[in-house]
């Protein structure tokens, strides 16, 4: 009988939240994974210079690759998202950052 295995997807996805969580750290921010994911893979939490919580939260989402497509000018990134993802991430009211991880070179756009 074979095992189960673990998707490269999934750990491709773990890497692109570890590697994002490390920049809100560094910034003094807090950082909640959404356990459900409809739309958003982390909530930011800021605070202001007495360490105080801000109102108002920053979602991300989040898509992780093993390699991106580029674009003719080698700087675009070609990627397809859902209309009903662009359509919740525009009419929220707080900040919605899409967040691209390429996992081959460990970088984030």
């Amino acid at each position: 009988m074979a095992k189960k295995k673990r998707p490269k997807e999934h750990i491709i996805a773990d890497l692109s939240v570890n590697h994002v969580e490390k920049y809100v750290f560094l910034c003094g921010y807090s950082v909640e994974r959404v356990e459900y994911d409809y739309g958003f893979d982390l909530i930011i939490f800021t605070y202001g210079v007495n360490s105080e919580i801000e109102n108002g939260q920053i979602y991300l989402q989040l898509k992780a690759r093993d390699s991106l497509r580029t674009l003719a000018d080698q700087e675009t990134i070609a990627f397809t998202i859902a209309r009903a993802d662009l359509e919740l991430w525009l009419f929220e009211p707080m900040p919605c950052i899409l967040i691209v991880y390429d996992a081959q070179l460990d970088i984030a756009y």
